[in-house]
């Protein structure tokens, strides 16, 4: 297919500037910084409990990076991204969702159209595989699901989060199954007060959410509930229906601490959702009228999640502390595809703990670890018998970060075991694998500002159960159930990272060079409708961000990544051997200027740019490289006292966007993006 659209010449002036900004961003010291809360778009975040050192007044408040062992930004010994709450807010997005994709360097979008479970693409794995291959948790809770379902990050109401951690190329030891890519720690935290928030947009679009509670010394107690409703774009079939959605999400949670050093918590969350989502059209129907009516109509998706969490942590000594956390979940999902008057109901029940102990001695930190996954599938399909599968992971790690002067050493391994169980009425079939997890890194400060830091990644994903199936179709195309195809190997990924950072009150630039050798790499054949392994693959990039106060009240974002994916081979005929993976862009930019023309205005313009790239799933490049992606979006905000009103476009050009896919027998095409929209609210804190 041909390129139907480019970056055009207007952005690339727009990108060449900001990216000069942050260039001489790290010559640029003399400038005098106001106070963070003055500033339009804070670059750290404000000090906190966790900050572990006092820097002078010209560097950067410390920002404590949340994983198994808390470490500093600028000392890590691993590739990161961390944005605070300020920032989060100040972004005017729907949901986490929006964020991602267009503030930092991880890639989503609506998965073959579903709004509520979007794919994830981080580090080159590729909008089809990349949320198997990236660890997503909330509150130390495992989002990633025993299927190939993506992570219903949809469930988090995006004002509850207090920090989002991206950690690249790195946390194999921490997090387990499914790390190659990296992880995401999302932290939400209690609200002390009320907080509300409202806006609508056209398409009747409304959103409304209240947050309660109330802080003690010895106890806490918060909550929250958000309603989201939206009338949808176009009609999706011929009835007049159209692909609306709504979503749901309540929750209350509660600390105590009954004597000092014992902190009990406990937690409650419910979501529920539903939407209506289009079948892909034809590359011509795309072309002609982006809001035609496939053939094929429509799926009506919805979920439902209940979660009880409850834990405790306590402080032994000043060397030792215990952490035990316990997390269940029963979830449904349920689609109904309209083209085939079929359905597939899916019954999850998830249960799953997190025991650690952590020892502190001055500039020795280590963690001794135990995590364990038990999970339970039970699907009821109009075409297949009911079966049940379980997938049950059981890991123990060791880490150990030791720092002495101005270096950190940091080194942990990890084994995990993995067991199958399938049964229908045909089979009972089961396996077991073990895998392991290595991680070593070095991070070297310059000043208490600039560091240097490498670090080696072994990692490891066991197959999502729907791995184990083939797809199996009519004579006319539509889906007609699945087989059981066997077991396939776990993919294992070796990472090199080697990284810059400088941080100051002023300036947060960050740069990664990393290399990634892959074995037996799990991908779906649209050829032959089966799942199964590559034998040797390879990624490598660069990973470029800054955010730069060129004034105190003027501010550039730049985020820009290169990825090279290649097969190196196939372990078939040799047919896909050289080719790049689908569905990844070689090139992904997301730039920002902000601007505070007085102290209560701020305005915001940001790009999200992504470069052309084959269909998810044609391996064989048969269709040619897909249309480039770009979305501009404006946004400006009044804020008086703890008031704060917004109003922001979307897609500001009304460009046309959308994913591509590759089915075995044509190449589908679902639109996202494909018109401007608007939304108005307001938000208050008391």
């Amino acid at each position: 297919m041909k390129n139907l659209k480019g970056f055009r010449g207007k952005y690339f002036s727009l990108a060449a500037i900001l990216a000069l900004n942050a260039t001489i961003a790290l010559a640029s010291e003399g400038q005098s910084v106001v106070d963070n809360q003055k500033q339009l778009y804070t670059p750290k975040a404000e000090a906190s409990s966790e900050t572990t050192e006092v820097l002078e007044e010209s560097s950067a408040p410390v920002v404590v990076i949340s994983k198994k062992i808390k470490v500093s930004e600028v000392g890590a010994p691993f590739a990161s991204e961390v944005y605070n709450k300020k920032e989060i807010q100040q972004s005017h997005t729907q949901d986490i969702y929006e964020f991602l994709n267009t503030q930092t360097s991880v890639t989503t979008m609506p998965s073959y159209g579903n709004p509520f479970a979007q794919a994830i693409d981080m580090r080159g794995y590729g909008l089809g595989t990349g949320y198997e291959n990236t660890v997503i948790t909330l509150n130390g809770r495992r989002l990633n699901n025993m299927d190939m379902s993506p992570q219903l990050l949809s469930s988090i109401p995006l004002d509850s989060i207090e920090k989002i951690e991206i950690i690249k190329g790195s946390g194999s030891v921490e997090y387990g199954d499914g790390a190659n890519a990296g992880a995401i720690n999302i932290i939400t935290k209690d609200t002390d007060g009320a907080v509300i928030k409202s806006y609508i947009g056209d398409n009747g679009l409304w959103f409304g959410s209240l947050g309660l509670g109330v802080k003690e010394e010895k106890f806490s107690i918060s909550g929250y509930i958000d309603d989201y409703s939206h009338d949808g774009f176009k009609h999706v079939s011929t009835d007049g229906t159209k692909d609306e959605s709504w979503n749901r999400n309540k929750s209350i949670s509660a600390t105590l601490t009954p004597i000092d050093d014992l902190t009990f918590n406990l937690g409650k969350t419910f979501s529920k959702m539903n939407a209506n989502y289009a079948n892909a059209l034809t590359p011509t129907q795309y072309q002609n009228n982006v809001y035609a009516i496939p053939n094929s109509k429509y799926t009506d998706m919805s979920y439902e999640s209940d979660v009880l969490n409850y834990g405790a942590h306590y402080k032994i000594n000043d060397r030792f502390s215990v952490d035990a956390q316990v997390f269940d979940e029963d979830k449904k999902a349920n689609a109904y595809y309209v083209s085939s008057s079929g359905s597939i109901n899916g019954s999850y029940d998830y249960n799953s703990y997190d025991t650690k102990i952590n020892y502190t001695d001055g500039n020795l930190k280590a963690v001794l670890g135990l995590q364990s996954f038990n999970g339970e599938k039970e699907t009821k399909s109009s075409w297949s018998p009911t079966n049940t599968i379980t997938k049950d992971n059981l890991g123990i790690y060791g880490k150990v970060d030791y720092t002495f002067g101005q270096n950190t050493l940091s080194a942990g391994a990890r084994n995990e075991s993995i067991k199958y169980t399938f049964q229908d009425s045909a089979s009972d079939l089961s396996k077991t694998y073990s895998e392991n997890a290595y991680d070593v890194g070095y991070n070297y400060k310059l000043n208490s500002n600039m560091s240097v830091f490498t670090n080696y990644n072994h990692s490891f994903q066991a197959p999502d159960i729907d791995r184990l199936f083939s797809a199996t179709y009519d004579a006319f195309w539509n889906y007609a159930g699945s087989v059981f195809n066997g077991f396939i190997e776990p993919m294992t990924a070796d990472t090199i990272n080697l990284g810059f950072n400088y941080l100051t009150s002023k300036t947060k630039f960050k740069a990664t060079l990393f290399f990634s050798s892959l074995d037996n790499e799990i991908y779906y054949n649209a050829a032959n409708f089966t799942n199964t392994n590559l034998k040797e693959t390879e990624k490598k990039g660069l990973e470029l961000s800054n955010t730069y106060y060129i004034l105190s009240n003027v501010f550039t974002m730049l985020n820009y990544t290169y990825v090279d994916t290649k097969i190196i081979d196939d372990g078939a005929s040799g047919s896909y051997n050289g080719r790049e993976i689908p569905g990844v862009s070689p090139h992904t930019l997301k730039v920002a200027l902000g601007y505070n023309p007085v102290k209560p205005v701020s305005l915001l313009v940001s790009e999200t740019y992504k470069s052309r790239s084959y269909a998810i799933d044609d391996f064989d490049g048969s269709y040619g490289k897909m249309e480039s992606y770009y979305v501009t979006d404006v946004s400006a905000t009044y804020a008086y006292k703890n008031y704060e009103f917004f109003a922001k476009v979307n897609n500001v050009f009304d460009t046309k966007n959308a994913m591509f896919s590759d089915s075995g027998s044509s190449l589908g095409v679902y639109p996202l993006n494909y018109e401007r929209t608007f939304m108005v609210g307001f938000n208050a804190r008391f």
